[in-house]
């Protein structure tokens, strides 16, 4: 009896030495006191809470922050190539699956939407610029010999005009005023294009910038005079608060139209998801007669959609900054759109290959529509704001 009870009490005290090591190892990794979860406070039956999800093991070091990072990163992308394969090839059966559930694997519409919106912001600053240069072929002058030399001669021409002029205007003794004027005028235009092209060739660019400030200040004096002689077509309402504001943003549009441009641009990236909201009720008049669909359903349509769409006019502007000529690219701007929501439609929604053409039709309608109402919510948007 006393040696079972001796190899009891060693059972119980190795139990009781096992849990201390267990619970001393959980809170060195901060799995909570008493096995419990920190996040929500569930008791915990394995390596992560069955009711939130966190793990139950967690590190404060340097090292764990660097592999949430990778995780997060990886696990993002693992899934976006998933759906970037799907969204550009079989873009209806993608829309299929995630309708009935088959999430896990794909990006999810949205997230996809927002990292579009982004990436195409990002893109078409970088392309309208020049930073991206085109290879030159084997014995060509470099780029910047061959514009240099451009410069050279269009400064020859220009001297054999400014000469001309001189001469016309010395031997012009039967010159009427106006015909005079005009010869003066455009003898201090080629002038003027002359010292800006033998600045540029040079490197001077901060006589450039003074030549401009000067004509900025002459044409500013002459648009001010010109509208001074033309009577102003203010715009009136019932509300004088919102007349003031109008008129207010229009005389300032007027001075300055590349502003109407920024505002609109700013715009269009802060509110580029109205999209989804204006086009679903449109996708359901395609479709109100049918019970199997959701105004969900339409949203991931739409949502996907416009995700290729953006992703496309990336490759388009990336292609055509690079050289592709636009007798490639111009008509695959015609072609691709249609087909691809020809495809969509077929595999989202079962559609036969006639009730796909007959909704793709009807649908290229409807888009100029919402374009045209994104379009003024813009303006509305950008030119209030």
């Amino acid at each position: 009896m006393e040696g079972h009870g001796e190899a009891a009490a060693d059972i119980v005290a190795g139990g009781v030495i096992a849990r201390a090591i267990e619970t001393d190892a959980g809170t060195a990794h901060g799995a909570g006191e008493h096995g419990k979860c920190r996040n929500c406070g569930s008791a915990l039956a394995g390596a992560y809470c069955s009711a939130c999800g966190q793990p139950a093991h967690l590190h404060r070091s340097l090292a764990s922050l660097g592999h949430d990072i990778l995780h997060g990163v990886f696990h993002f992308e693992g899934k976006v190539w998933h759906t970037i394969p799907e969204l550009l090839l079989h873009p209806g059966r993608l829309t299929r699956r995630y309708i009935d559930g088959e999430r896990a694997k794909f990006v999810s519409p949205m997230a996809l939407y927002l990292f579009t919106v982004f990436l195409m912001f990002a893109v078409f600053s970088f392309t309208s610029s020049n930073w991206l240069s085109i290879p030159q072929a084997a014995g060509q002058l470099s780029p910047a010999t061959q514009w240099k030399s451009n410069i050279t001669d269009q400064m020859e021409t220009i001297d054999e005009k400014i000469a001309g002029i001189q001469e016309q205007l010395a031997e012009g003794e039967n010159l009427t005023d106006v015909e005079r004027m005009k010869l003066e005028n455009e003898l201090a235009e080629q002038k003027s294009a002359r010292y800006v092209m033998d600045a540029m060739v040079k490197g001077e660019w901060s006589k450039i910038a003074e030549l401009e400030k000067d004509q900025d200040v002459r044409r500013q004096a002459e648009a001010a005079a010109a509208q001074a002689k033309q009577p102003r077509n203010d715009f009136k309402s019932s509300w004088p608060k919102l007349d003031a504001r109008v008129n207010g943003v229009l005389q300032d549009l007027n001075d300055n139209p590349k502003l109407l441009l920024y505002k609109l641009k700013t715009a269009g990236y802060k509110y580029s998801w109205a999209l989804i909201p204006l086009s679903v009720p449109f996708m359901w008049v395609l479709f109100f007669w049918r019970r199997d669909i959701h105004l969900y359903d339409h949203a991931l349509f739409v949502t996907y959609s416009l995700c290729f769409m953006m992703l496309f006019a990336i490759l388009l502007s990336i292609s055509s900054t690079a050289g592709l000529t636009a007798a490639i690219w111009g008509p695959a701007l015609v072609f691709v759109p249609p087909l691809h929501l020809y495809k969509q439609l077929r595999g989202a929604y079962g559609l036969s290959r006639f009730g796909a053409v007959l909704r793709l039709f009807i649908l290229s309608i409807l888009i100029s529509i919402v374009l045209g109402l994104f379009s003024i919510l813009l303006l509305m948007l950008g030119v209030l704001s």
